[in-house]
């Protein structure tokens, strides 16, 4: 493993949720300063990169981990305010999720303005169509050969059989399907279910593949490069639903295969397409199994 992947490994791991978990399981609390000290870490190494020739190529990505774990930081203050929780009733699913999903578009935002300040372009962080006509890449352990199938029909497949696989998922893990809710109380929050899903998959896209994926895709390879995205995506899932370590694999490996999507098509659809898909199952499913009101 080369030393660049190592140290931007690291920076990832670093600005990522791993080192909250290690402290929840060690001591059963977050440190409240622990984000303080990630921002201040990242500050001090990108004020490093300005100088340091070594690590210069790598200042692009240390500021947009900057500007990440200040959002971070950000919205975790907001969320904790009266005028926040006054807004929203926690006690219903629009309450609870369009909240969270609401501070995710507002964080995105600062997130977005650096990368176009840094690279120009949004078609240069993938912030656009891309090539659905292009061929996918050789996938053996998927059986997918190389120049066979086009990305856009594949990420419909995908969507499909990925969505179908986390409903397979759930009717066998679930043990209690008794507390599901009416189906006519489903379909009247369907629209709010898909309109959370569009808006929830665009930010994490924006986030954990765009704003990777963009600011190194000329400082490392393809395969080190799809696999550090990942990873990030996955960890940021620990506490997701699925949650813990078969979360983060789950996600991580989701994460790999829409990361390579966006990579090879050079945009975004196709990763939005199958990242859609699974929250509108995964936010139907808390929804229908849900204590909401």
């Amino acid at each position: 493993m080369s030393k660049k992947v190592i140290f931007i490994t690291i920076l990832a791991l670093i600005t990522s949720i791993a080192i909250d978990i290690i402290f929840q399981q060690i001591t059963g609390h977050v440190p409240a300063c622990l984000t303080y000290v990630k921002f201040l870490f990242l500050l001090s190494t990108y004020t490093l990169s300005i100088f340091t020739a070594r690590i210069r190529q790598f200042s692009g990505f240390i500021l947009v981990l900057m500007i990440i774990t200040l959002v971070n930081l950000t919205t975790s203050l907001i969320q904790k305010t009266h005028f926040w929780q006054s807004a929203f009733d926690t006690a219903t699913f629009s309450g609870n999720f369009g909240s969270s999903i609401l501070l995710k578009l507002i964080g995105i935002i600062p997130v977005a303005c650096v990368l176009l300040i840094l690279l120009r372009s949004g078609k240069e962080f993938y912030l656009c169509k891309g090539d659905l006509k292009r061929k996918a890449d050789k996938i053996s352990w998927l059986g997918i050969k190389p120049d066979s199938i086009s990305w856009g029909k594949l990420s419909v497949i995908s969507a499909i059989l990925i969505s179908f696989g986390t409903i397979l998922l759930t009717i066998f893990t679930v043990t209690n399907l008794s507390t599901v809710k009416g189906i006519s109380g489903f379909l009247g929050c369907l629209p709010l279910i898909i309109l959370l899903a569009l808006a929830n998959s665009f930010c994490e896209g924006l986030l954990f593949r765009s704003a990777i994926l963009g600011t190194l895709k000329n400082i490392l390879p393809k395969d080190p490069l799809i696999l550090i995205a990942a990873m990030f995506f996955g960890i940021g899932h620990y506490y997701g639903a699925p949650s813990g370590i078969v979360g983060v694999a789950m996600s991580g490996l989701l994460g790999w295969y829409m990361c390579r999507s966006m990579y090879e098509t050079k945009g975004f659809a196709s990763s939005w397409i199958i990242h859609f898909s699974q929250d509108v199952v995964i936010f139907s499913t808390i929804y229908l199994l849900g204590n909401f009101a």
